[in-house]
């Protein structure tokens, strides 16, 4: 079987950029993903077995019956590996050796709302204190990102955080692709977009006596990288109060959200919705080879039918150790003629149904399966472009 080495320029690399959009609407304490309601299936209300509004990861157990589902395991042995929810203290002191150690399936994300009131200061606020040193790096895109400064303090002022997870946007949600919008009966109260690409929320549209108070104010920051939108802005964006869960007053950016798995009482009032749009970076890298089928080479087949079928029938060799084939061996002629029973010049072709790529060590890694063989023929060369996502 002959072997070609991949050249220099037989090998692409490429990148591919996808930015994939998410819609969340939240209203009435339920969110929905890209407007995507309970799918029923044969055993199960909700076919990925999740709840509405989250994303089931690797879509596991899915229309499974309660007593069918998969799930991970491992024995507890002397490697003392175990499972990532296994705390360690419980690894040593509730299991034995031999022990089955399980978990569960499947696993799940959707976003979350984060509300600290006003002076909730930096012990009682450590999702907020976490993000310090984060926030005051990226002071180099707007001066609104700065921990404490002249535009406000995020350890004494009112901080609404919703937590995005990677799983909807991989790399980094795409600059200016977020999109806020407040819903009060169905009516736009106010929107506010990273229209400037630098991370400040600002508001611009919404009614007549939000944008008195609001129109072109930053409402709030985004980290694209790490998937966290701050909503600060605490003017009043409605004349009439509202209860949104955990406080009952006229609603403000710091009331966006409300509902979104942040733990709220069901006294939330269901007149408020909310809308988050944005897009996710996924970068996806592809690996072009171009197999090249030389001229003249790649003519000759080991399988059995390329001989003359007659062929067969020819003595063997027979030696005091060995049998040997006869050394000519007649190759049956697969070139098709034009006319009826007659046989055109032969000529050697064969056909190309799977092309092996190896390692440095001659080890196979991987294989192309044609959908249809091709014919390579004396005279013909034959590039074939494999592409592999990586």
């Amino acid at each position: 079987m002959p072997y070609y080495e991949f050249k220099t320029k037989d090998i692409l690399r490429n990148t591919l950029k996808t930015n994939p959009e998410y819609k969340f609407n939240i209203n009435n304490r339920k969110v929905y993903i890209n407007n995507q309601y309970n799918i029923s299936g044969a055993h199960v209300d909700n076919v990925t077995m999740v709840p509405t509004g989250f994303v089931s990861l690797y879509e596991l157990n899915i229309d499974r019956t309660s007593g069918n589902k998969i799930y991970p395991f491992i024995t507890k042995d002397g490697g003392l590996n175990s499972i990532g929810t296994v705390t360690n203290a419980a690894y040593n002191t509730s299991f034995s050796y031999g022990d089955i150690i399980k978990g569960s399936y499947p696993l799940s994300a959707s976003i979350v709302r984060e509300r600290f009131g006003s002076g909730h200061g930096d012990s009682a606020a450590s999702h907020i204190t976490a993000l310090k040193n984060t926030l005051n790096y990226y002071t180099y895109l707007s001066p609104h990102y700065q921990y404490a400064s002249t535009l406000g303090d995020k350890s004494q002022q009112e901080v609404n955080l919703i937590s995005i997870p990677s799983i909807f946007f991989d790399s980094g949600i795409k600059p200016g692709s977020v999109d806020l919008k407040f819903y009060i009966s169905g009516t736009l109260v106010a929107r506010a977009i990273d229209k400037n690409k630098n991370g400040e929320l600002i508001q611009i549209d919404g009614t007549t006596f939000a944008q008195e108070n609001g129109s072109g104010s930053v409402a709030g920051i985004v980290l694209y990288n790490e998937g966290f939108v701050l909503l600060t802005g605490s003017w009043d964006l409605t004349s009439t109060t509202y209860d949104f869960g955990d406080i009952t007053r006229v609603g403000s950016w710091c009331d966006f959200a409300a509902g979104a798995n942040d733990n709220q009482d069901a006294t939330l009032t269901p007149k408020a919705s909310f809308q988050i749009k944005f897009k996710g970076t996924n970068e996806i890298s592809t690996l072009t080879m171009n197999a090249i089928a030389p001229k003249g080479q790649l003519n000759h087949s080991m399988n059995p039918t390329y001989k003359l079928y007659e062929s067969a029938s020819l003595p063997l060799t027979r030696t005091s150790s060995s049998y040997i084939d006869p050394i000519n061996i007649p190759i049956k002629n697969t070139i098709s003629s034009s006319f009826c029973n007659f046989s055109a010049s032969f000529a050697k072709q064969t056909f190309i149904s799977k092309i092996g790529i190896y390692d440095d060590e001659r080890n196979l890694i991987a294989v192309a399966n044609l959908a249809t063989p091709v014919k390579k023929t004396e005279d013909r060369a034959l590039t074939f472009k494999l592409k592999l996502d990586i």
